[in-house]
């Protein structure tokens, strides 16, 4: 009988993936080693799931000593989830001899600055961009991206601190909000100018943009299916995903070409990743290229085929080639949704959320969970995880979908404070 392995992930509290969700896809396959970085990480859930899983913790280890420590775990694979741990987990992947994406790799999954100069090259994406460091080196690139632009983390997720700049004196005002020009940025924390990608609207009646899960396997590319998108919050805030996407053959087609080309550029060569592609004027190009587990992508590749995303993810990990194969067993027999409501920029206090209970009451909602509550404050910087509620469903039609997504706005009714003291009482639409 032949031993089981032992899984490696490198956790923070953070990533796309928790950590009920790996002990159960992983039961039966790996044992689950968790490898904790940050000391604020849901430590004390993991020390109570102990007796599920292992627990390692480097919180405060050089990169050397967290390498001797994982070597006494014995991993046989290794994974993380979370964007902010890609270059340590390629880092201890190279030491420890396990697959993963290659140090080089993952700094061009990491760092969006690098990752675009690579997809322009390749002609995933058309999109003039300058690292900035500073309001001098903002306005001195937007001589070169022009407007209106886009001002974002160089590392970063859910559009967190992500600004859409349509004038001078606005990206003067937000550079005087992000940049202490007497305190240089701290290693990590520069930013990137963009253009912005033109926009052809809502395609279908949905979002402009969709995203691609791909596994990949020594080299090896295969997609498992097109997520679409719901139209975004402003500036650029994610407010949920549908899968599979609306889309006719052709066009998927062309999606999951540039998805490709993308990323053969990055040269990834073993993972999952999640590609956002937009649909411009020029046609579909790469917003950007994930390596690892998109948000929410779990919960609706279970919710519409019964597929475990973290589960397709860790058997790559540990170097089961058969999981690339059998993507085209997957059978999409519902549209499973996700969809959180974002507060309006103007918000910066919830005063009150009704209707919460006839939300969990509908038929096509399986599960809803709570954001920023009644008597927080609200800042729109957090990006899409500042949501104030967030609901799972399925429906057997995009005619019933958009009409569901119609029934959930309808009846929550939110109320804010806005800037400047003013109240705000409505639906959540």
């Amino acid at each position: 009988m032949s031993q089981i392995k032992r899984l490696a992930i490198i956790y923070d509290g953070k990533g796309s993936a928790n950590l009920t969700d790996i002990i159960s896809a992983v039961d039966g396959i790996a044992v689950p080693i968790f490898v904790l970085v940050d000391g604020d990480a849901d430590k004390q859930m993991a020390n109570a799931m102990s007796r599920f899983a292992g627990v390692c913790d480097i919180d405060g280890l050089s990169d050397e000593g967290a390498i001797a420590r994982l070597q006494d775990e014995r991993p046989d694979g290794i994974i993380t989830f979370s964007d902010y741990q890609l270059e340590r987990t390629a880092l201890f992947a190279d030491q420890l001899q396990l697959p993963f994406h290659s140090i080089e790799v993952a700094r061009k999954l990491t760092h969006k600055s690098i990752q675009r100069k690579l997809l322009n090259e390749c002609g995933a994406s058309s999109v003039r961009t300058q690292l900035v460091s500073g309001k001098a080196d903002a306005v001195s690139a937007l001589a070169s991206t022009g407007l209106p632009a886009v001002l974002k983390p160089d590392v970063g997720t859910g559009s967190k601190s992500t600004y859409r700049i349509t004038t001078l004196d606005g990206l003067v005002s937000v550079c005087d909000s992000e940049f202490n020009e007497e305190v240089p940025l701290p290693s990590g924390r520069d930013f990137v100018l963009e253009s912005e990608m033109s926009s052809v609207g809502c395609v279908g009646g949905w979002g402009d943009f969709v995203s691609v899960e791909s596994l990949v396997f020594d080299g090896v590319i295969c997609h498992m299916a097109v997520t679409g998108k719901f139209p975004l919050a402003p500036p650029y805030r994610e407010t949920g995903a549908f899968l599979p996407a609306d889309l006719p053959d052709s066009e998927e087609k062309v999606v999951l070409n540039v998805a490709t080309k993308a990323l053969r550029s990055l040269g990834i060569r073993f993972g999952i990743c999640h590609t956002e592609v937009k649909f411009t004027h020029a046609g579909p190009q790469v917003i950007e290229v994930n390596g690892r587990l998109g948000g929410s992508i779990n919960a609706l590749m279970r919710d519409s085929s019964g597929v475990s995303a973290v589960e397709m993810a860790a058997r790559i990990a540990l170097g089961d080639r058969s999981v690339v194969d059998s993507v085209s067993n997957i059978d999409f027999s519902a549209i499973s949704f996700t969809y959180q409501h974002l507060p309006p920029v103007e918000a910066v206090r919830v005063t009150g959320l009704q209707g919460m209970a006839k939300l969990r009451a509908m038929p096509e909602i399986f599960r809803t969970y709570p954001g920023i509550r009644p008597g927080e404050e609200i800042d729109w910087r957090s990006g899409s995880l500042g949501y104030l509620y967030i609901c799972y469903g399925a429906v057997d039609s995009y005619k019933e979908l958009r009409s569901t997504l119609d029934d959930v706005c309808g009846i929550v009714e939110i109320d804010y404070d806005l800037v400047g003291g003013e109240p705000r009482t409505g639906r959540a639409d």
